[in-house]
Parts: structure tokens; sequence; C-alpha cells
């Protein structure tokens, strides 16, 4: 049987009143310290689940946050890794962390009106700025605290923390140029991205350098780019060197060119992006861009609590680097 205010009330021989203010307020004047402990651990030793429902009425609060996570039915790890690091951040203070997946299928829902906004204490948008807005019918909200965080699809206006891929995007070009390679090819998963860093960076040093652009667009995660770059080589040889998306791609290209008898790095280069562990731990581990997702997604929670407890503050804004990381992948051969 579920346990009520009311079964804490009797147990306590308080009001059930004073069970709502001593669970739900940090501070009421009109109760002590020492009848707050008490309510408190009667509840816990009752065993009292609260309604989240019920607190949101009297507190104004759900304690609960949303990741509002770009996928468009690109599932890769990641988007992985910034859920489970989410999770653990907004755990740490005590918050329920609500996943929301969005992409191009939110904003033709959004249209329809067969989509709302998540009913929650706050927002972490990360790279999903469109279908937010869309969720919004196309205005910021004014009753929820938002940050939005990651390297592109950023909301204007809002709290922000940044990922900065264009200079390590740079380096990682500029390092494979540098070994004289001329036919580099760069693998998306979604190529209508073309203000992206990784996309920005690529055309800009090969143009630089007089090297002809080859784009290729690959389905997610490693199956699909292993499929794709075996059949891709097959029909119109090997690139020298190939700079990849991210780094699930990277890996599943890694795998594709091996089960061609093709060499990494003597016959062709390979640099990914993200700084996920499992890159170091091929028998060739795999050149990367570091995504710093760890101080991301502690700044991104730091903002948004301060928002929550002070709307009229200042906007907060950070950049955080990242650090192109050479590998064995992409070595002088």
């Amino acid at each position: 049987m579920r346990i009520t205010i009311r079964d804490i009330a009797k147990a306590s021989n308080v009001s059930h009143a004073t069970v709502s203010r001593a669970l739900n307020r940090a501070s009421d004047p009109f109760i002590s310290d020492a009848t707050r402990a008490r309510v408190i651990e009667t509840a816990r030793s009752m065993g009292y689940q609260p309604n989240r429902a019920a607190r949101a009425l009297v507190t104004g609060r759900t304690g609960q946050i949303s990741l509002c996570l770009w996928t468009e039915n690109i599932h890769n790890s990641h988007q992985w890794n910034v859920t489970h690091m989410a999770h653990a951040v907004m755990q740490s203070r005590s918050y329920e962390l609500l996943v929301n997946l969005v992409g191009y299928r939110t904003l033709e829902l959004a249209e329809k009106n067969l989509v709302s906004p998540p009913s929650v204490d706050g927002i972490i948008c990360y790279e999903a700025a469109p279908a937010l807005m869309a969720m919004f019918s196309n205005s910021l909200p004014t009753h929820v605290p938002i940050v939005t965080a990651g390297a592109y699809n950023l909301l204007p206006g809002v709290d922000r923390v940044e990922t900065e891929l264009m200079e390590g995007s740079l380096q990682a070009m500029r390092h494979l140029i540098g070994q004289g390679k001329k036919r580099i090819a760069h693998l998306a998963d979604d190529l209508r991205r073309d203000k992206d860093a990784r996309y920005v960076a690529y055309a800009q040093t090969m143009t630089e350098a007089g090297l002809p652009l080859e784009f290729l667009e690959t389905p997610s995660g490693r199956a699909g780019p292993r499929a794709l770059i075996r059949d891709y080589v097959r029909d119109r040889g090997a690139p020298e060197a190939i700079f990849c998306h991210n780094d699930d791609i990277a890996i599943g290209v890694y795998r594709g060119l091996r089960d061609l008898g093709i060499r990494i790095p003597q016959d062709v280069a390979i640099v990914g992006c993200d700084g996920l562990e499992d890159t170091e731990f091929l028998d060739v581990p795999i050149s990367t861009i570091v995504q710093p997702l760890d101080k991301v997604l502690e700044l991104s929670c730091e903002y948004l609590l301060a928002r929550i407890q002070n709307p009229d503050r200042p906007i907060q804004t950070s950049r955080v680097n990242a650090v192109f990381v050479e590998r064995e992948s992409s070595a002088s051969s």
C-alpha cells in the first residue's frame, strides 16, 4: 500500500500540512528544525515515495530536467556518452533526467501541433535548437530555464556552453595535408550540416591547398560506414586519407578497410572526432579530435541550476576547446 502524507502525519503526531511543508520546502518559519528532522526520518523509515505531480503543485518544481538531444535516427556512441554524463551530473544534484530525442521528424510534428515541450524545471538543449524552437512555436520560452550546449545547432539568447571544434578540425586536416596526402575524403552521416566546424575545416583546408573535395554521406553507426567504404573503394579506389565526422564512423571505416586488406596508415590514414575510448584499443589506435564532454556537461548543469535559482541573472557563456590527438592511424608512414 502506498504511504501518503496523511500516514506520515499520523505517525509523527503532526498535521498533514506540517508534513507537506517539511518534505517540500527547504525552510519554513512555521516548522522547527527538530520537527522537520522527525518528519523526514519518519517518512524515510516508512518507505515514503513522493508523488512528483503533487509535489510540483506545492513547490512549483518537478525535480526533473530535460536533455533535448538531436539524433534524427543517428544513434552513436557520442550521444550515449552525452546522455550518460548528463544523467550522472544531474543525479549528483538530486535531479531526475528526462531524455528527449529530437530531429527533423520533430519539426514535421511541430508543424501539425503533434508535439509539445517537456514540463520540467529546466532544459539542456544539446545541438537541438531547431527542434526545441519548433516545440515552443519558434519563440524562446520565458517560463523554463534553458542552457544550450554542443558544437552546432545552438540557441541564441540563453546560457551557452559551446564546444569549439574548428581549431581541432583545422589541426587534423593540416596534419593530413602536411604529410603529402592529396586525395582526402570527408565522411559524415548528414551532409546537410554544412556549417559544422568539421565540414567547414575540411572544405577550407582542401581549397587552400588546391585539392579536390570528396564528400561521402554514410549511414550512421559502424556497420553502415564499414559497408559503404568497402563498396566505395572497390568502385573508385581508396583515398589517401579519410577525415570522419565522428569516431563511430572512423571505427566502421577502419574495419571496412581492413576487410579489404588495406593497411592503416600506410595505404590510408584515418582521423575521427569525439574522443571515444574505443579508438585507443584497436591494434592501430585512431587519431581523433577529443571533445571535453565532462566539462561541457558540468558547466551546463551549473549554469542551468543557477538560472533556476535566479531567472534574472546575466547570461552565462563558456567556450570549451576540443583537442586533436594524433595516434598511429594517421602517423607518417
